[in-house]
């Protein structure tokens, strides 16, 4: 089968920036493995000379999008014009289309394509406009939490119809044995009292930059005779990839501002081929940012490579709960994540091995590329009909969580306390009735504040 893959963010032959464009490169890797025939078309930036492969993949870096989150199409018409042409192109060359990511709002260039999408953020303009107002035949997700998120949303906006939403895990590599420990080049080694510890993640402020500088610095404060690396990647100069991402200036201000001078070390950006070393060459892996993940790489393939992870218990990361080696926190609760680090770094090898252990069932390269290729491959089913029940029950937003007596907004990255909820979902399997006749009245209180807030919404029924 001829299977085009469309990205919008850039893809580049040396590096990789972001989870989601490592899980399209293992993907299509695979499928080409399997015998497809699978070319990926991405935007071109000032970096791009010509076509190139990545794992024998072509790649032809021919759409003219911007390359920088969050305003991909940002560009002249003619660019855009240009662009419709490169899909349509594409999707007549191919027998199926495949969206990575999806953001391609000129869907009228792949009229009559059969379209398989995936998401792999709900925070993005480009991932909730596609959900909710592009067209595709199958959506691809690596998480139950991410199905629930746009299963929800596109309900509770009034839309009467939704294609399958289908999850296939992200897959992870574990290696057979605990790999080599390699700082990044410019790193110094590591030294007898070190206690390292890593940020592989991008230097944006969501992804928890401030609170590892917090939490390092506290570390360090509880531990006088270790001496508390924290290492930063910053990203290539060149990348023209996120605008959200700070200048080295900036980031380096920000340390200072934090007390982190003496602790925080920047490298340079890693390519894939890097990353087990660098994962093995720390004690702790920090993921306490309050990004709402679809899925969650990082922590994974930390474990995966020899060395524990603590994370907030934000989005998808809440899934990782019972993978020995991952420790989850509270977002925003530095004593927490001090606390969290101190007894991850003091952790024992069984229980990293019991982790690697998990991983390797749970979430397999082998079984990602397999269930794209099953769903890719096979014949389309219709749309399901999705509306909301008719009667007056609200359940609790997929995108929040109870914690304690409170419940935390994913989305607003806030908890608040909600006693006489959080009791009633907890007897009601998650569900609350809207109806105040039926509520005491602290409780109806709690329900229309929280239903006002989107932590409550009403409950939906898929046909």
């Amino acid at each position: 089968m001829r299977i085009a893959a469309i990205s919008v963010a850039p893809i580049f032959p040396n590096y990789v920036i972001g989870g989601s464009q490592k899980i399209l490169a293992d993907v299509t890797a695979g499928l080409k493995n399997l015998g497809h025939d699978v070319q990926i078309w991405c935007t071109a930036t000032e970096s791009h000379n010509g076509d190139f492969d990545v794992d024998g993949v072509a790649v032809h870096p021919e759409l003219q999008f911007r390359g920088s989150f969050p305003s991909t199409h940002q560009v002249s018409p003619v660019a855009l014009a240009r662009s419709a042409e490169t899909l349509r192109n594409a999707a007549e060359w191919a027998d199926r289309v495949y969206l990575h990511a999806d953001a391609v709002y000129l869907r009228h260039a792949l009229e009559g394509a059969e379209i398989i999408r995936s998401i792999h953020d709900y925070v993005y303009e480009e991932a909730l406009l596609s959900t909710l107002s592009l067209p595709a035949d199958v959506t691809i997700v690596p998480s139950n939490y991410l199905k629930h998120c746009i299963e929800a949303t596109v309900a509770f906006s009034g839309k009467k119809t939704i294609e399958q939403v289908v999850v296939i895990s992200n897959g992870v590599h574990v290696p057979e044995t605990t790999p080599v420990p390699t700082l990044p080049d410019g790193i110094l080694p590591r030294g007898e009292k070190d206690l390292i510890l890593l940020f592989p993640h991008r230097p944006i402020p969501t992804k928890g930059l401030d609170e590892a500088i917090r939490t390092a610095v506290e570390v360090q404060k509880i531990e006088p005779t270790r001496n508390v690396r924290l290492l930063i990647p910053a990203y290539p100069t060149n990348a023209n990839f996120d605008d959200l991402a700070g200048s080295t200036d900036e980031l380096m201000e920000l340390v200072s501002d934090l007390g982190g001078v003496d602790i925080v070390e920047f490298h340079s950006w890693l390519s894939p081929t890097e990353m087990s070393g660098y994962y093995a060459s720390g004690d702790v892996t920090l993921c306490i940012g309050s990004f709402v993940e679809s899925f969650g790489l990082v922590p994974i393939e930390s474990v995966a490579n020899g060395t524990p992870a603590v994370c907030a218990s934000v989005g998808a990361f809440r899934q990782f709960a019972d993978i020995d080696g991952i420790i989850p926190v509270p977002y925003g609760q530095i004593e927490a994540s001090t606390q969290a680090v101190l007894s991850a770094a003091g952790g024992s090898a069984d229980l990293i091995e019991s982790g690697r252990s998990q991983i390797i069932h749970t979430y397999s390269p082998e079984s990602m590329v397999e269930g794209y290729e099953s769903v890719i491959s096979r014949t389309l089913s219709e749309a399901r009909k999705i509306e909301l029940a008719a009667d007056d029950q609200l359940l609790l937003a997929p995108w929040c969580d109870i914690q304690g007596q409170e419940i935390y907004d994913d989305y607003t990255a806030t908890s608040l306390q909600y006693p006489h909820l959080v009791s009633a979902l907890k007897v009601n399997l998650g569900l609350v009735w809207s109806d105040p006749l039926l509520l005491s009245a602290s409780l109806d209180a709690e329900v229309r504040h929280a239903k006002e807030r989107g932590i409550l919404i009403p409950k939906y029924v898929i046909g």
